[in-house]
């Protein structure tokens, strides 16, 4: 009996296999960094949100900066430098993780992942458009199993040293640094990614698409804002209530694990409801809402499990659909710019948010931190029906020019 071949391009191939391993190192320190700010370092939780905020501001320039590049240079270039950046200044931190260490590493790293992210999301696009959602999918599934694995092992690695931890994330970086390096062929790159930007070079604010990829940046906007509390706010509030830091990183596990698992469910309810992305978005967009108020509750722990449960879900139907919907709207030589633009609107959401979460639990506790997340996601659902209704009549004036 013979298995035919999945029909997916090696450079595919590669870069899930390397974002599933860098995946995995990361994931060993995101959900701790307000943990180590506060307990570690001994600052404010104020002071963690506003270096979080920085770190996104630097990813926010990243973002826009690496998709001109990306498309101007290759994506693969501009790719290799991020994760040179991302090796630096996490390694730095891991030899030296004192505050003055920290504090610029951790922004570098910012905007090191930024030229990490969009010219992969390019990258994705370029050599297998004819996967549509398939090839980001693909790619965010990878990254959240690595995210199961690491989140599981990162409490207890912290527990040990946080310096381990930052010196293991480095360590998966240079792994991928690697891959890319010596698995993608720069010859194919130049072919898929520099002839079409030579054949549409017009102003970007002229495209027809413009206003349509603006509603959808508004709308991914303000669902990291929520979204980023269960990062920078969600394991303090946890620890007040005593719930020990094992109990906080698990959640995360569970969320790679459903993310892995729950793929048939979601894939279902995108063929029989969701076809279309603004449904995606809006269901996504309940599903979190539904999430941040099993939070605000308070309830036994695991009414906790039930709320990741239920923002995974929500996350799972947004989270690719951003790329892929970007992708969609974009002119032949733009794929770069485009996605550098909601990843930057992405990267915004997640430097206002620890800003303002923080503040918010500061001066009124965790409660008005929920609320917040929650009046962010009335707003995003707001920007998906501009959304909705811009690309509507985008796309129908696209099939009529092309009759």
């Amino acid at each position: 009996m013979k298995f035919k071949r999945p029909d997916i391009p090696q450079a595919v191939v590669i870069l899930i296999i390397g974002g599933f391993i860098q995946s995995i190192g990361n994931s060993l320190m995101w959900p701790l960094n307000s943990l180590f700010m506060h307990n570690i370092l001994g600052r404010t939780l104020t002071e963690a949100g506003s270096l979080l905020a920085l770190q996104s501001a630097a990813s926010l320039l990243g973002q826009f900066l690496s998709g001109f590049l990306a498309d101007r240079f290759g994506s693969k270039k501009i790719m290799i430098i991020g994760l040179i950046g991302a090796v630096l200044s996490i390694g730095a931190i891991g030899v030296f993780p004192v505050w003055k260490v920290y504090m610029p590493g951790f922004v570098l790293f910012g905007l090191a992942q930024a030229f990490i992210l969009v010219p992969l999301n390019a990258l994705i696009h370029a050599v297998w458009p004819e996967g549509g959602r398939r090839g980001f999918n693909m790619l965010y599934v990878s990254n959240n199993a690595g995210v199961a694995i690491g989140t599981a092992i990162g409490g207890i690695i912290a527990q040990v040293s946080f310096r381990l931890t930052f010196s293991l994330n480095a360590s998966a970086f240079f792994i991928y640094f690697l891959l890319v390096s010596f698995g993608i062929s720069e010859h194919k790159m130049k072919s898929i990614s520099s002839t079409p930007a030579k054949r549409h070079s017009g102003s970007l604010y002229k495209d027809r698409g413009f206003k349509v990829l603006l509603t959808l940046g508004g709308g991914i906007f303000f669902v990291w804002g929520a979204y980023i509390q269960l990062v920078s706010i969600l394991p303090v509030v946890m620890n007040q209530l005593g719930f020990s830091l094992f109990s906080y990183s698990i959640l995360w596990t569970l969320n790679g694990v459903f993310i892995v698992t729950l793929q048939p469910l979601i894939n279902w309810v995108i063929r029989t409801y969701a076809q279309t992305f603004q449904r995606q978005f809006y269901l996504s967009a309940i599903l979190l809402s539904i999430g941040f108020i099993i939070i605000w509750a308070k309830l036994p722990y695991v009414s906790y499990i039930i709320a990741m449960l239920i923002l995974t879900l929500g996350e799972m139907l947004i989270l690719p659909a951003v790329p892929a919907a970007s992708a969609q709207l974009a002119p032949q030589g733009k794929t770069g710019v485009y996605q550098g633009i909601v990843g930057g609107a992405s990267a915004g959401g997640r430097m206002i948010g620890p800003f303002l979460g923080g503040v918010f639990f500061d001066y009124g506790g965790g409660s008005c931190v929920w609320i917040l997340a929650l009046t962010f996601m009335s707003i995003s659902i707001v920007m998906f029906f501009f959304y909705g209704k811009y690309i509507r009549s985008l796309l129908m004036e696209r099939s009529g020019s092309s009759l």
